[in-house]
C-alpha cells in the first residue's frame, strides 16, 4: 500500500508540468514510521520532465510526461525496498484523453521478471470501454508496433522486450488514468469548496477520482513561499480502502504541486518540492 501511495503522488506530480515547454521539477521525499524509528527521514528524491510529441502512434501530436523515483544513497528505502521507478503517461488535452501509460519498477525481489524489472503498459483505444493491458518479459512475443512507441527502452533494447502477457479489461467509457485527472484539475477553476469527480483506471482496475479544494494556505518550498490551494484528493477501488492525500497546488498560472503528503498503514510521506 505505502508503494501504491508513492505511485500515486507521483502521478499527482506529473501534473505539475508545462503543457506547452519542456520542464524538469525535482522533489525530495520524507518518511515517518516504523522504518525510520518514527522520524522524519529522507528517503528517496523524485524527477519529472514533461515534452510535446508530434505524433504519438499515428494518434496525433500529445504529452509525455515521466517521472523517475530511486532511493539510491537512501539507506532506510534503500535497505527494505531499493526503489527504481519510471512511470510515464501520455495524453492528449482539449478534451482530456489517456492514450498510454507504462509503469516500470524494480526493488529489492528478483521474482519480478528475468531482467529484473516489474514492466507493463496500458493502452486505451479513443472511445474504446477497455484497456489493453500488457505484462512485459525477456520471452514471449515480439513487441506490436502500434505499442512500441510506448515502451521506454533505456533498460533495454526493443528487440529484447516481449510480452509476455496482453489482457482487455473493462473499464467505464472515457476514462482517464491519474495523469490526466490532474492535468484537469490543474485547469479546473480551483477554489475553496469547488469538488469534482472523475472515472479513472490504472490500466486493470476500474477507479473513481474524487477531490476538493479544502483551504487556501501560504506553503514554503524551493525556498520561496507560495500561495497555494489545499486539495485533497481520494482514489477509490470498489472493495479497496480509499487513498487519500493532500496536495498544496500553487495559485499562480503553472499550478505547481509545491507540497504533498499522504499517510497509509505504513507510515506518513511527503514530497517536497527542491526545483522547477
Amino acid at each position: 500500500m505505502f508503494i501504491k501511495s508513492i505511485i500515486i503522488i507521483l502521478s499527482l506530480l506529473l501534473a505539475s508540468v508545462s503543457l506547452h515547454a519542456a520542464e524538469r521539477l525535482d522533489y525530495l521525499i520524507e518518511y515517518k514510521g516504523l522504518l525510520s524509528g518514527y522520524k522524519w527521514t529522507d528517503v528517496s528524491r523524485a524527477s519529472i520532465a514533461t515534452s510535446r510529441l508530434a505524433d504519438c502512434a499515428g494518434r496525433g501530436s500529445c504529452m509525455v510526461s515521466t517521472a523517475k523515483l530511486s532511493s539510491k544513497g537512501y539507506k532506510v528505502l534503500e535497505a527494505v525496498f531499493k526503489v527504481r521507478f519510471h512511470y510515464s503517461s501520455y495524453y492528449q488535452l482539449n478534451p482530456s484523453r489517456t492514450l498510454a501509460f507504462e509503469t516500470r519498477e524494480k526493488k529489492y525481489s528478483k521474482q519480478y521478471m528475468p531482467y529484473g524489472y516489474k514492466h507493463s503498459l496500458a493502452v486505451i483505444p479513443k472511445g474504446a470501454s477497455t484497456t489493453d493491458y500488457y505484462k512485459f518479459g525477456s520471452k514471449g512475443e515480439p513487441l506490436p508496433a502500434a505499442i512500441k512507441p510506448f515502451v521506454a527502452t533505456d533498460h533495454k533494447s526493443a528487440e529484447n522486450i516481449r510480452v509476455k502477457k496482453v489482457k482487455h479489461k473493462p473499464v467505464t467509457k472515457n476514462s482517464i488514468d491519474r495523469m490526466t485527472l490532474l492535468q484537469s484539475v490543474r485547469s479546473a477553476p480551483l477554489k475553496v469548496g469547488y469538488k469534482a469527480s472523475f472515472t479513472g483506471t490504472d490500466g486493470r482496475n476500474k477507479l473513481e477520482f474524487r477531490l476538493a479544494v479544502v483551504a487556501a494556505e501560504d506553503v514554503k518550498a524551493a525556498g520561496r513561499s507560495w500561495k497555494t490551494w489545499k486539495v485533497r484528493i481520494d482514489e477509490i477501488e470498489k472493495g479497496e480502502k480509499p487513498v487519500s492525500l493532500y496536495a498544496w497546488i500553487s495559485m499562480e498560472s503553472r499550478h505547481i504541486p509545491v507540497f504533498i503528503e499522504i499517510e497509509s498503514s505504513y507510515g506518513e510521506a511527503r514530497f517536497h518540492l527542491k526545483s522547477f
